[in-house]
């Protein structure tokens, strides 16, 4: 991934291919189907023209469903990752063919259309089709309504981002009734990459920094799935800047994300400030990567994840008028000790101060970061539990950064003092600007030979 990067192109041959199609077992049957777009709903940001045309979805069953004019008892509406740029429903084979067995459901996986072609909100547009393709099935179709309650959004990466901005949708325009569930491993919840995981992870995660095909990237547009930064931060875009409304309660969630993973805070973020009441279950797993459910060919902990979020969304949802299970808001750490013991984990918020603290001791917080996720969320009030790099006092912060100035200098890496600079509100935003500082690790995405 790291050496493709700089060409689309390469890597979406690389990813593709149907030969990159994922195996599933041979009983299992997978139907291709078309989903048609409709033009009765148009978000903005779109033209009349990318309302037209359809996309391409297919059904995994486990479980023989020879009948399709009649409802399943469940259905997962699966959404794939790949940075909103490659991947499709093939290469996610493994995940959604097991999602099926575990939750005994039928997974319906959506191709929606790709960016750098198809930009920020068109592929949600194409999602928000797929599920009223569930719900309310063109009239001549034969295809059974599905109820909300029976139907459960599910991704991983990009995808985990885009079924819960679906679930964001449905809440803020009542347009849809919300899912009976949502489910998402390692969800990248940031397109400003800003949260502390990012950078201290970046040592064991497999993802790379980011695209830099100088054919879509520019200093105004620092991701393909969005046309400008602003856009970053939309709450739709971004989900870890949306706010909890009590008065729309969400759906029960569970978000599983890999303790050495880069996006391993956005779902952090999400579960504990954005929605601090929610019923919302985060899954800390000790030392995995990004979306490592993906290897659940090869390894035990992946198909131990797999099966935990199918149980989940089998218990959430479904046809039958059963009291479902309490979600309570909650922590955990999965440890890959024998057995996989599960503990609480009292406050997750900890894990990120950790990596914000490490970052400052190592000079890398730069006045950058004012711009992203990370600062806006602050802004809004919501880190706030613990002294820490987000909110700590002055004079806290800048021992710390006159501390790790004294081991940098000792170390023989900078040979100046690194300043501390202030906003107008007297909140230290880090240290001088990046063409102004000693070493090229201060930048927000170089500090890789601190890591």
């Amino acid at each position: 991934m790291e050496r493709t990067k700089s060409s689309l192109s390469i890597a979406r041959a690389l990813v593709q291919g149907k030969k990159t199609s994922a195996p599933v077992p041979l009983t299992t049957k997978i139907t291709k189907i078309r989903i048609p777009l409709r033009n009765d709903l148009v978000l903005d940001g779109m033209s009349a023209d990318d309302a037209a045309g359809s996309i391409n979805a297919e059904w995994i069953d486990v479980v023989p469903h020879p009948d399709k004019s009649v409802a399943a008892e469940r259905v997962i509406l699966y959404i794939h990752g790949g940075a909103y740029i490659l991947a499709s429903r093939r290469t996610h084979r493994s995940i959604t063919w097991r999602l099926a067995k575990y939750a005994f459901a039928r997974v319906l996986s959506v191709d929606y259309r790709l960016a750098p072609e198809a930009t920020f909100p068109i592929p949600l547009y194409d999602v928000i089709n797929a599920y009223r393709y569930l719900i309310d099935p063109p009239a001549d179709s034969g295809l059974p309504k599905y109820h909300p309650e029976q139907i459960s959004f599910c991704g991983d990466s990009a995808g985990g981002g885009l079924a819960t901005s679906l679930m964001l949708y449905c809440r803020d325009t009542g347009n849809l009734p919300m899912p009976g569930a949502v489910g998402c491993f390692s969800p990248w919840y940031d397109l400003t990459q800003s949260f502390p995981a990012w950078l201290v992870n970046e040592p064991y995660d497999y993802l790379p920094d980011g695209t830099t095909d100088p054919k879509y990237m520019s200093e105004d547009r620092s991701q393909m799935y969005v046309k400008h930064n602003d856009d970053m931060l939309n709450p739709l875009a971004s989900p870890s800047l949306a706010v909890e409304d009590p008065s729309k309660p969400i759906p029960p969630m569970l978000i599983q994300v890999g303790d050495a993973e880069r996006v391993r805070d956005d779902g952090i973020v999400f579960s504990q400030n954005s929605f601090p009441t929610s019923r919302i279950r985060l899954e800390v797993y000790e030392d995995q990567l990004h979306v490592f459910q993906m290897f659940a060919i090869l390894e035990p902990f992946s198909r131990f994840a797999l099966k935990r979020m199918g149980q989940f969304l089998f218990e959430q949802t479904g046809a039958s008028q059963i009291r479902r299970p309490d979600v309570p808001h909650e922590a955990l750490r999965v440890s890959t000790a024998p057995g996989y013991p599960i503990e609480e984990i009292p406050d997750a918020i900890g894990i990120i101060d950790d990596g914000a603290r490490l970052l400052v001791e190592r000079g890398v917080w730069t006045r950058s970061m004012n711009d992203t996720s990370l600062f806006v969320v602050h802004k809004k009030g919501r880190i706030e539990r613990r002294p820490t790099v987000l909110n700590m006092h002055e004079a806290d912060l800048d021992e710390i950064v006159k501390q790790a100035d004294a081991e940098l200098r000792a170390s023989g890496l900078v040979t100046e003092t690194l300043p501390v600079e202030h906003d107008e509100d007297g909140n230290v935003v880090g240290t001088s600007d990046v063409d102004e500082a000693p070493i090229a690790t201060l930048s927000l995405h170089g500090t890789h030979a601190l890591m």
